[in-house]
């Protein structure tokens, strides 16, 4: 099974924000970061900063996960490429959950890392929730290593 990882249409990017800027919040509020009060609107000016161009904002790409030879979409990928460093960054990995499981996730990191290689870049990071052991256990699978660990305690 093979996947290609297509520029993000305009339709695409306003699905992908909408559902992206919700998950965001509730995973921000999940790991103890923002109040679940304050978290959409906080999640929201977090996307507009980063994305002021929205899908065309320079240095940032948009991938829309699709089944190859198919228009099947499995999923999403947004990353940011330093030039200057030879760095990208994931901002945003999805893989519709219906289709979790089945090698879309292994396989878009390849195509992408594939990409990536070609355009003289070398070195892909990425941000995790601790709380999601299942994209823990997949970017261990794929290489990744632990750069850094935060740690929080709840104070009664």
């Amino acid at each position: 099974m093979l996947i290609n990882l297509l520029p993000m249409s305009e339709f695409d990017f306003n699905q992908f924000l909408d559902a992206s800027i919700a998950n965001y919040a509730k995973e921000k509020a999940a790991a103890g970061n923002w109040r679940a009060e304050e978290a959409f609107e906080k999640s929201r000016q977090e996307f507009d900063r980063l994305l002021p161009e929205g899908r065309n904002t320079k240095g940032h790409t948009l991938y829309t996960i699709v089944v190859e030879g198919s228009e099947e979409k499995v999923g999403s990928l947004w990353v940011k490429t330093d030039w200057n460093a030879k760095e990208a960054f994931i901002y945003e990995f999805h893989v519709h959950e219906e289709k979790q499981g089945n090698g879309f996730g292994t396989e878009a990191i390849n195509v992408l890392e594939r990409i990536l290689k070609d355009r003289g870049i070398t070195g892909l990071s990425l941000h995790v929730f601790a709380h999601n052991k299942q994209a823990i256990r997949l970017y261990e699978r794929l290489g990744f290593a632990t750069t850094n660990i935060n740690m929080k305690k709840l104070l009664d």
